[in-house]
């Protein structure tokens, strides 16, 4: 077993033992997901979980707050996100084949919990052999790429990530509605940057016109910038200034194109 392997099943094993200590008012489980699990990480990649729990213990500060103290033990040089979900908005969004939900469920493992992941990849093995609407698909990514437009970044990391899943969302919208065979791995694809970057330059090169070319390179510049700006942490001001200068001339390139589609 390699070092790498090794350090990250014996965080992995610490966090489980920290994560049984947390009272909540519903089972949860904790999946670990992204590039550092897959393996096609960085040295700037960050630590991805996962937590399905009840909206009623995510609405409580005290115990999303005990389970990201949890995670506080891996190493501070990688960053690390936490997003939560409950199992039934899951379940909902692998019916109509929604790539981050595909994601998740073909790309993860536990560490923490039992049955939610489980019965959601029993689910998914019986909808991915039927067609999806893609209709209600293009709806749903539509509503999630508004929502990230008007939400409030509290800080420049923030603005990123924000900027970062507005142009993701806004490719995956093309894709939905120029290629018209799409495979259950196809989607998944849309949710990992890596893997949307390559098929949209190798798998659908012939249908890319020069606008979407250069949104894909606008992601790819995005996404390097969101890895990056963890090295300039805490910000000088000539570092502040220079990753505010990328940001506005980013989105000013991406709203142009996208207002010309």
């Amino acid at each position: 077993m390699n070092n790498i392997i090794e350090y990250h099943n014996t965080v992995l094993e610490e966090i489980s033992e920290k994560l049984a200590e947390v009272k909540s008012s519903q089972p949860f489980q904790l999946l670990f997901y992204g590039s550092k699990f897959r393996g096609d990480d960085t040295q700037n990649s960050d630590y991805n979980f996962y937590l399905i729990a009840s909206p009623t213990d995510q609405l409580q500060s005290s115990f999303t707050s005990k389970i990201s103290d949890c995670l506080e033990i891996i190493d501070t040089h990688s960053s690390v996100g936490l997003i939560a979900g409950d199992f039934d908005s899951l379940k909902y969004r692998l019916k109509i084949f929604e790539p981050t939900a595909i994601h998740l469920v073909d790309y993860s493992e536990i560490v923490f919990g039992k049955g939610y992941l489980e019965k959601l990849r029993v689910i998914w093995a019986e909808t991915k052999k039927n067609q999806f609407d893609k209709k209600k698909l293009i709806s749903y990514v539509e509503n999630r790429a508004k929502f990230y437009k008007t939400l409030r970044s509290k800080n420049t990391k923030e603005d990123v990530s924000r900027i970062e899943k507005v142009i993701s969302l806004n490719i995956q919208l093309w894709v939905l509605n120029h290629i018209l065979d799409l495979s259950p791995t196809e989607l998944g694809f849309l949710d990992i940057p890596s893997r949307l970057i390559s098929i949209m330059r190798k798998l659908y090169k012939n249908e890319l016109d020069e606008n979407v070319t250069k949104l894909v390179n606008i992601y790819e510049q995005i996404h390097e910038l969101k890895q990056n700006i963890r090295l300039n942490t805490p910000y000088t001001s000539d570092n502040l200034t220079k990753i505010k200068d990328s940001i506005n001339s980013i989105q000013n390139l991406h709203n142009l194109i996208m207002s010309s589609e």
